[in-house]
């Protein structure tokens, strides 16, 4: 097998789309809640074109023919290290040399991303794309995220000895100190990941007074011991899972001493309900692999769709 590696151009959109578009669409047998727009070529088309403009990337050629492409966005800044990352649908290989080609590909662009002082590298992936995880994984990558869906079925045996509501304005003191526990929990062993910027309390009070959104507390007595807030499509997960009839879980969390009661399985219930009464038709959430909480719990109900992987040089 002999590949040339060339520049990703415009040349070579819509051979590079209908590549993503084979791949989504084999996750989308396995997946088939998954949004049916992005097995368009148009659509995959135009975000590809628009990563062209503003990223860059190569192919990988064999006597013409488009064995593979990896592009990427070159970030000033993420996590205050200069980074590019690869979405989901900026990076796909034929089979059966699938591994050799991102191999060789990658070789070729991390080059150019150290001399220009880009040293954090990160490629989000179809879950169900096994080798292609395992490539990633021998090129020197380790997860960072993890993106999954579900349907909005009642979870069976939800029932919890607290009680199970709404929040209000009036509650956005305990959805604040909840919110703030949240993110101490995210910035301890194992997981640190640190956010220095509160957000403002107008930020609150907008999940709590606009209908589009919910926040449902778990109360023991009088004291909410446990929150999980619930709205459109969240546009920092991967792409594959925004749509209008997507619903995202953007923050979770239950106190220590009250975990495995019950009580996360109930709110999720009451967030599935309220996302039916609204006209979606799945939920999503994504969630760091190292908060092992978390993922044990949302694996426990949601179906992957996507990882993402990164790497420091």
């Amino acid at each position: 097998m002999t590949l040339e590696i060339g520049q990703f151009s415009k040349s070579h959109l819509e051979a590079a789309a209908r590549l993503v578009s084979l791949r989504y669409e084999r996750l989308r047998e396995q997946t088939p809640l998954l949004p049916k727009r992005y097995a368009e070529i148009e659509t995959l088309s135009s975000l590809l074109n628009n990563l062209i403009e503003s990223g860059r990337g190569v192919v990988a050629l064999e006597n013409g023919k488009l064995m593979g492409f990896l592009a990427a966005w070159q970030l000033v800044s993420f996590r205050g290290k200069r980074s590019v990352f690869s979405p989901e649908w900026a990076n796909a290989v034929s089979e059966p040399n699938g591994r050799r080609v991102y191999e060789t590909m990658y070789s070729c662009l991390a080059a150019d991303w150290r001399a220009d002082g880009y040293n954090s590298h990160l490629i989000s992936l179809f879950a169900n794309r096994h080798y292609d995880l395992e490539c990633w994984q021998w090129l020197g990558f380790g997860p960072i995220a993890a993106d999954a869906i579900r349907g909005l079925n009642s979870i069976q045996g939800s029932h919890c000895q607290v009680e199970i509501k709404q929040a209000s304005l009036r509650d956005i003191e305990a959805v604040m100190a909840l919110d703030d526990a949240l993110r101490r929990h995210i910035a301890s062993s194992p997981i640190f990941l640190t956010n220095d910027k509160r957000p403002e309390r107008i930020y609150y009070e907008d999940w709590l007074q606009n209908p589009q959104k919910a926040i449902w507390l778990g109360c023991l007595g009088d004291a909410p011991i446990a929150f999980l807030r619930i709205g459109p499509a969240n546009t920092d997960a991967c792409t594959i899972i925004y749509a209008d009839k997507t619903a995202s879980i953007t923050g979770a969390f239950t106190q220590v001493d009250v975990r495995g009661a019950g009580i996360a399985t109930a709110l999720l219930n009451h967030a599935l309900e309220w996302a039916r009464a609204q006209g979606y038709e799945r939920c999503a959430v994504d969630f760091e692999p190292m908060n092992y909480w978390a993922r044990r719990f949302w694996l426990r109900y949601f179906e992957p769709v996507c990882y993402t992987f990164i790497r420091h040089v």
